[in-house]
């Protein structure tokens, strides 16, 4: 039950109020004077009279809500004094009510004051989900080059300095900069994502710095770009290496005086952004080739975290393995996977040159193949494997991450009897994509 408190000095007022709420189905509970108040906590809603024998109820405001942040307060005043009704708002409290009650206002006030809270607090418990499983998101890996490089991390990680992500793909460069802006000054601020790859050369400016209205056919009103949505925060190119040299330019730009300009505009417009790229390509090289700008290189490189393949930090591959196999456990309803100790040794040994997304990819792959009520062995392992791991190190053996995909939509299909929409939901992929890769895999089956 909802629990009201009521501080008012005119007993037969108060009374008659707390009767009504009562029959509301609210507890209610009453004082007269501001000294008698006592576990603010206990409640959700405090109607306070604005003078009391002891002193103004708006002098309480903060105090309560220190105690009791989802305390909603509304203020009732006899006076319809507009300056104290101003000051309580700003104070902290909900709302303001004048004497005498409408009580048809007052219900109104009530009703949106507990939606709010109930808000306040679902948004808290969904806060809460999500950081831990940003923490759960975070499993970095526990070798002495992962720590070394955690603790520079941890050394800029509060700074606005630009930084530059590199390494092979599927290493967690998006992982590493989920940490920095998850624990930066800027976390509460927008944090954009954009894949520089994924965006057509001719589209790349104007959805990194937007566009004005009539710019070109089709530009029907403004719309900002990435950049100005992630003002105040943080941005994060991805594949940064594949932006067109044209675009690179207008980039350095932004990094260096802290503006942009509106495809079709003729200002310019400040932001306040903070940048991590991240590219699985050499731009040392890149730039003796001339693709991209040495200028450009120097400011995104202010602090580089190269993130080494799983093959150069053996020590964490259980790690990333115990990590999805909990995960995988959870997703699908299923036992944690137990492996043989051959079975075991294998992937130990196996270089991974997709890196965790592959153990990522293979694990679920386990869960949705075999029977994790079982011992996984290496028999099991070799399968999946393809029959390779006799040379497993070496690099004509390895199958390709397109054939392990190609394999786990086929036997999840096998499993499912041939039921698209089944498999695409054990996949957690589109119905649509499903057909698009079986079509893909399979030529005329869709």
């Amino acid at each position: 039950m909802r629990r009201i408190l009521i501080v008012e000095d005119d007993k037969n007022s108060a009374n008659i109020l707390k009767m009504f709420l009562e029959k509301k189905d609210y507890e209610v509970v009453l004082f007269n004077d501001l000294s008698s108040v006592n576990n603010i906590d206990n409640y959700d809603i405090a109607l306070l009279d604005m003078i009391l024998p002891d002193g103004k109820g708006t002098e309480k405001i903060k105090d309560y809500l220190e105690i009791n942040p989802h305390l909603k307060i509304i203020i009732m005043t006899g006076y319809g004094d507009v300056e104290d009704a101003v000051y309580s708002m700003k104070s902290g409290a909900f709302d303001f009510i004048k004497k005498p009650i409408d009580l048809k206002r007052l219900m109104f006030l009530i009703e949106k004051a507990l939606e709010e809270i109930d808000l306040e607090k679902e948004n808290e418990k969904l806060k809460y989900i999500v950081q831990e499983n940003i923490k759960e998101d975070f499993v970095i890996g526990q070798s002495k080059i992962m720590k070394n490089i955690i603790y520079i991390v941890n050394k800029v990680i509060e700074t606005d300095a630009n930084i530059l992500i590199t390494g092979e793909t599927g290493v967690g460069k998006e992982v590493f900069t989920r940490y920095i802006q998850r624990f930066s000054k800027r976390k509460d601020n927008p944090f954009i994502i954009v894949n520089c790859a994924a965006i057509p050369k001719d589209l790349v400016e104007s959805e990194l710095f937007g566009y004005e209205k009539g710019a070109f056919t089709g530009a029907e009103k403004a719309k900002p770009g990435k950049f100005e949505l992630a003002d105040k925060g943080t941005i994060f190119l991805d594949e940064v290496g594949e932006l067109p040299l044209e675009i690179q330019s207008k980039l350095l730009r932004v990094l260096e005086n802290g503006t942009i300009e509106r495809v079709g505009g003729t200002k310019e417009i400040k932001v306040d952004v903070r940048v991590i790229a991240a590219t699985n390509r050499n731009l040392e090289e890149e730039v003796k080739n001339g693709n991209f700008r040495m200028d450009l290189f120097y400011r995104l490189n202010v602090i580089n975290i190269n993130i080494p393949p799983i093959r150069e930090r053996r020590e964490d591959i259980p790690i990333f393995i115990e990590f999805f196999n909990k995960r995988y456990s959870a997703k699908y309803n299923k036992p944690k996977i137990n492996f043989s100790k051959d079975a075991y040794n294998v992937l130990i040994s196996y270089d991974w040159p997709g890196n965790i997304r592959e153990i990522r990819n293979f694990v679920e792959r386990l869960f949705i193949i075999h029977d994790t009520n079982n011992i996984i062995k290496k028999s099991d392992i070799d399968i999946l494997f393809n029959g390779k791991n006799e040379k497993i190190k070496e690099l004509d053996n390895y199958i390709t991450l397109e054939e392990m995909e190609r394999e786990l939509i086929l036997k999840t299909l096998e499993r499912f009897l041939g039921n698209k929409t089944k498999t695409a939901k054990a996949l957690g992929i589109s119905l649509r994509t499903l057909q698009y890769k079986l079509k893909k895999y399979n030529g005329d089956i869709i």
